[in-house]
């Protein structure tokens, strides 16, 4: 880990992921060379980046392939990654998940190329949303994880979460206790739901736990029903938005200074303030 002065850059990968993974995962390797050679010592990944709308148990097949090619990226670049999520046929103790649904798991991967840390979404969104999409069911395809997971990668201590997490302070509040400097939120979130809350759930996170925030979403038109809104950014421990996108794939690289985030904290000491135990889950499996 690096001196609570140090000034570290993060990147976010915006993608518009497609159904194949071939196609999907040159364009990763694009954005992560772009990333890289911008000077990124962590870049995340979106949700779904693999294959966006797809039979996720066929892709779960592959996730040992999928896994491998984040490692050898990592090492390869010399740069920390988190790949924001691809689906699993196991469960982290190596238990099957029955079918037909999938754990959809964030990878968090040093610049050795190792694995660090592995995250399976808690939430799942299933909700109704007026686009072309209309409703959304996520727990017809995934199922729940049930652990909060940390990791350090480029210099900072990172808690991660995926998508539809960030409705939720209570996951926040318990990576922050656990150490978190900077949440990452690897996303597919809808043209809808983005433009109404996206930026403002970014930096009421931000805020409330004093950590940096980083959203990396995808965009674009994925499919004639689908589509995601983009807008990916970081977002300081005070609620500012230090840099962002519009709505089409690229790469931002940012930096996030730790001097900032530990000066804030003492001068305005939420965590030590805060008088409701979050213990976890309340239903795991």
């Amino acid at each position: 880990m690096m001196e609570p002065d140090a000034v570290v850059h993060v990147a976010a990968i915006q993608m518009t992921s497609v159904e194949s993974a071939k196609a999907n995962l040159e364009q990763a390797a694009q954005l992560l060379q772009e990333a890289h050679d911008q000077g990124a010592s962590l870049a995340v990944l979106p949700e779904n980046f693999a294959g966006y709308g797809v039979d996720y148990r066929a892709l779960a097949a592959e996730y040992e392939r999928l896994e491998q090619w984040l490692c050898e990226q990592a090492s390869r670049l010399g740069m920390a990654i988190i790949g924001g999520s691809i689906p699993s046929l196991t469960r982290p103790d190596g238990e099957p998940v029955p079918a037909p649904r999938v754990r959809t798991r964030s990878l968090a991967v040093s610049s050795e190329g190792q694995v660090v840390g592995r995250y399976d979404k808690l939430h799942l969104f299933d909700a109704q949303v007026h686009d072309a999409q209309g409703q959304y069911r996520e727990s017809d395809f995934f199922e729940p994880g049930e652990a909060i997971v940390t990791a350090p990668l480029g210099g900072v201590q990172v808690g991660l979460a995926i998508c539809y997490d960030l409705r939720f302070p209570a996951l926040a509040q318990r990576l922050t206790s656990a150490g978190a400097e900077l949440l990452v939120y690897p996303s597919a979130f809808t043209a809808v739901t983005g433009k109404a809350h996206w930026e403002l759930l970014l930096r009421a996170t931000a805020v409330q736990t004093g950590c940096y925030v980083l959203g990396a979403n995808q965009c674009g038109q994925h499919s004639p029903r689908r589509a995601s809104y983009g807008h990916s950014m970081l977002v300081s421990p005070w609620g500012d938005v230090v840099a962002s996108l519009g709505n089409a794939p690229g790469v931002l690289v940012t930096p996030l200074d730790l001097a900032t985030l530990y000066e804030l904290r003492q001068r305005m000491p939420v965590q030590q303030h805060q008088r409701l135990r979050i213990e976890g889950p309340y239903d795991t499996n």
